[in-house]
């Protein structure tokens, strides 16, 4: 009888190993009706996506998370992904995580059970404990209503205060990270602070953290792109790759050695890039006879070759353009670490790299400077 306690014991313990990189996310949301779909996607990860139907009161879902691959997921009920009333982000990496709410939503809902979750809480206590934080939300809802009214006087003065708000979210972020540098939610923190303070910034910050802190993708996600930003910086030599035209046809970057090149990174479904495309169609008609041209390379999704295609035509855009289709997995986004668009970099006649991010009057100032 012992032995087969022993074995029942022993085979328990290989399916809690088999397991231990499961994450249980437990949600008891007080009248969710059942049969409404829960959604979650993974933040800039490998785009995992999934979905389960409710029961009264609740769902419940088993995520694997490798290890080292503890990442935020955004959840919804249904595809309520800009309702902030009706979604939620959590870092997942292993454990059981409970949600709970007392409404049919995710609204003032609360979030329990692992340590990153614990230090989530702490976080997000910390920053809206700050008076000028917690007015963010009604500057961004004014911002709405006065961008929609196209009411540019008034949006002019909320964007200043929104601009001060930020710069003390900044700094308060800079000061938890110094203050937990065992944290992973650092690690998410500075990751999410590269777009707004850049890279050299966010390596002085990561820096900070300690190995407890790295072991999961925001971090290493950092790493990747402190290393590639050293290799595409001003005065580097711009990566070679090569990638297929509208066509088909192999084109490699070193094919237009001897012109300034403008390698732009875009998509169709890209409102941002769509109304730049403007800008960048009266550069190129303006320079393209001063041995200047554009490459560009487009992150449209694998079913989305022919709203490429149509945006291309659309937009008049009459150069060079390739892409494989991937999405945000596009190989050479990835070799240049390319985490939102649009982006581009401008290179001399030898590949050199001499400008990074041009817009607006931005690029047509620098293509004046060197192409006079």
């Amino acid at each position: 009888m012992k032995k087969i306690l022993f074995i029942i014991s022993l085979f328990q313990l290989i399916i809690i190993a088999a397991n231990a990189n499961v994450v249980v996310v437990n949600g008891q949301i007080k009248n969710l009706p059942a049969d409404k779909w829960i959604f979650y996607r993974e933040q800039g990860g490998n785009d995992a996506m999934d979905s389960v139907k409710s029961f009264a009161g609740g769902f419940k879902f088993k995520i694997d998370v490798g290890e080292g691959e503890g990442n935020f997921y955004l959840f919804s009920i249904e595809k309520n992904y800009d309702n902030p009333e009706m979604r939620i982000f959590i870092f997942l990496d292993k454990g059981i995580i409970n949600i709970t709410g007392n409404e049919p939503s995710f609204k003032n809902a609360k979030l329990s059970g692992t340590p990153a979750v614990d230090q989530l809480n702490a976080y997000n206590n910390f920053l809206s404990s700050n008076e000028e934080i917690k007015k963010a939300s009604d500057l961004y809802q004014q911002a709405d209503k006065y961008y929609l009214a196209r009411d540019t006087a008034n949006l002019r003065i909320i964007e200043k205060q929104i601009d001060r708000v930020d710069s003390i979210r900044i700094e308060l972020q800079k000061q938890w990270i110094r203050s937990h540098p065992l944290s992973p939610i650092s690690a998410c923190i500075a990751s999410d602070m590269r777009f707004y303070i850049g890279l050299d910034s966010v390596e002085t910050l990561y820096n900070y953290l300690k190995p407890q802190a790295l072991n999961n993708y925001p971090a290493k996600n950092i790493k990747h792109a402190i290393e590639v930003n050293k290799l595409t910086g001003i005065g580097k030599t711009a990566l070679d790759f090569t990638q297929p035209d509208t066509a088909g046809k192999p084109v490699s970057l070193k094919d237009f050695r001897g012109k300034y090149v403008l390698l732009d990174f875009w998509a169709s479904w890209c409102g941002p890039c769509r109304e730049e495309n403007p800008n960048v169609v009266a550069a190129f008609n303006k320079y393209k006879d001063k041995n200047f041209t554009i490459l560009s390379v487009s992150l449209d999704q694998p079913t989305g070759k022919e709203k490429w295609l149509n945006a291309i035509h659309k937009d008049g855009l009459t150069w060079t353009h390739v892409s494989d289709l991937k999405f945000w997995s596009n190989a050479v986004a990835k070799e240049y670490d390319i985490e939102g668009i649009p982006a581009n970099f401008l290179l001399d006649p030898n590949g050199i790299i001499i400008a990074k991010n041009l817009r607006g009057d931005d690029l047509n100032n620098k293509l004046a400077e060197v192409l006079k």
